[in-house]
């Protein structure tokens, strides 16, 4: 919710006499406020809670206004005072040590901005706990596509009402190719536009998988009071079609399940009717959604955001595209193979320099020929990391 459409848009349309084209819209914000936009979901989980905080921009911006230099604190009526600190690698505030929500235990987050201004929440208690019975797939015709669905069942013998989904993939990608060297241009002439090209072994030129990771977006969430029944059957939380390359080696996706109560479920709803992105923090919100966070200093100054309290549990699961038997998902990329002696050296220094390929192999590390191809085909870093992760299962 980091990007608001204010009330007060200035449109300056520019028409062309002689010719038929249209000139874009210049869009321009006015008479701008800088609101807070706070989210947080204290959990029953052991670890560091974490508090987001950013600020609405204008039309004409783009990103994420992060709020830093804020005094976070959440307590609890045990008179347990939690103290936050922002972490500038996630862009979040993180609670000092790490704690979790109790039962029976009322939570109040509390903010005070760089300016001097106090925000304060409603106090909000940890719901019931359900645990996650399984989460499996099936192979579906959806929409006219074929492809994998990841459902979730729920055991609600406790009777919890509300729950919302995240979900976490990783997959294991095999590089068409190792970039095994890295490069320098030595000695290159303007006027003869030729150089050399010195070639030193990668550290890493022996990886072969990446592992990259995704995060799922929008609101994801469901409630028993809309199923008829008292339990959580077959909530489909992932579609996967047939030829998406995540598919190609091994796929995992972990799902995690927050158990909130009415407040939180309508506040998250309402931003799901609204027109969810892929960041409840960066999306474009056509009307203001009060949520449970105020300022201190009365009605008038508006706040965006949401505190909560939440029980969890997640669950992961592997599967590859041969368990449905489907054939090899096509490459993320279409790769482009170059050869250094069938293109000019004009040509090869700008693939390099400019559009970051990669020497993958040589037939003769000072004479060549060098073989090239984009980043993406042949390097980790491009787009995710070698290392493979603790929790990974071949």
């Amino acid at each position: 919710m980091g990007r608001i459409r204010t009330k007060n848009i200035l449109l300056y349309f520019l028409l062309l006499v002689q010719t038929t084209c249209t000139e874009p819209f210049i869009i321009k914000t006015i008479d701008f406020d800088s609101v807070l936009v706070a989210e947080s979901t204290v959990t029953d989980e052991i670890k560091r809670q974490a508090v987001k905080l950013s600020r609405t921009i204008g039309l004409e911006e783009f990103g994420l206004s992060a709020e830093q230099s804020a005094d976070v604190t959440i307590e609890d009526s045990n008179a347990n005072v939690f103290t936050f600190t922002y972490d500038v690698e996630t862009q979040t505030y993180l609670s000092d040590i790490e704690f979790k929500a109790e039962a029976n235990t009322q939570y109040t987050l509390k903010i005070k901005t760089s300016d001097g201004r106090g925000y304060t929440s409603n106090v909000v208690e940890l719901p019931p706990m359900a645990q996650i019975e399984q989460v499996y797939t099936e192979f579906v015709s959806q929409n006219g596509k074929e492809g994998i669905q990841v459902f979730v069942d729920s055991d609600n013998a406790t009777g919890a009402e509300h729950f919302r989904y995240e979900y976490e993939e990783t997959y294991k990608v095999k590089l068409p190719a190792n970039a095994k060297f890295d490069w320098e241009i030595v000695n290159y002439s303007d006027f003869t536009q030729f150089g050399e090209l010195e070639l030193t072994p990668r550290e890493w030129s022996d990886e072969e998988f990446c592992y990259p990771t995704d995060s799922s977006g929008g609101v994801v969430q469901t409630s028993t009071n809309d199923l008829g029944e008292n339990r959580i059957t077959r909530f489909p939380i992932r579609f996967i079609d047939a030829g998406n390359p995540v598919l190609r080696e091994r796929y995992s996706i972990l799902v995690r399940q927050y158990v909130q109560g009415i407040e939180a479920h309508t506040f998250y709803q309402t931003l799901k009717d609204l027109g969810s992105e892929e960041s409840l923090l960066s999306q474009g919100q056509p009307g203001f959604v009060q949520g449970n966070i105020f300022s201190d200093a009365g009605p008038d100054e508006k706040v965006l955001g949401y505190f909560g309290a939440a029980s969890v549990s997640s669950q992961r699961i592997y599967f590859n595209h041969k368990d449905f038997g489907l054939d090899l998902p096509r490459y993320f990329v279409e790769c482009d193979w170059l050869v250094s002696n069938e293109i000019s050296f004009r040509e090869l220094k700008r693939k390099l320099e400019f559009e970051n390929y990669q020497i993958y192999s040589t037939d003769d590390i000072v004479e060549g020929p060098h073989y090239i191809t984009q980043s993406e085909c042949s390097k980790c870093t491009a787009f995710s990391t070698h290392i493979k992760p603790d929790f990974w299962e071949d």
